[in-house]
């Protein structure tokens, strides 16, 4: 089971469990993360090494702690239309044991670039100062 680092910075990009998954019970698999733009997206949990049968969805993986302490880095992108990861390199051993993200409402690959392009630093610390 892996460790959640922190919630510092990961909070401020997250809105609550949409209202009916809380009334159900289900805050576990359904969350909505917020945009810079500010716009809620809902995304669905889903074991990370089942990423291929969402075709056409775009996936986050928040940071987190794996055996040993072995930091496994967040990642945006998404799951082209054959199953393939798309977005900055990631190794199949970083899917092991995760839960991810998965946005499935947007419909085609310019509405799932506008969301990447709303998602994107998402996970980046802001500066303080």
């Amino acid at each position: 089971m892996s460790r959640r680092p922190s919630p510092s910075f990961l909070d401020k990009s997250r809105a609550d469990a949409p209202r009916a998954a809380t009334e159900l019970g289900l805050t576990d698999r359904y969350r909505y993360l917020l945009g810079r733009s500010g716009k809620r997206y809902l995304f669905s949990t889903v074991p990370a090494e089942r990423l291929g049968e969402y075709p056409c969805a775009i996936v986050v993986l928040e940071p987190t702690v794996g055996r040993g302490g072995r930091p496994k880095k967040a990642w945006i992108g998404e799951i082209d239309r054959d199953g393939k990861r798309r977005g900055s390199r990631l190794a199949s051993r970083d899917l092991s044991g995760r839960m991810a993200l998965v946005h499935l409402l947007a419909g085609d690959a310019a509405q799932r670039r506008t969301v990447l392009d709303d998602l994107d630093g998402l996970f980046e610390p802001e500066c303080e100062g």
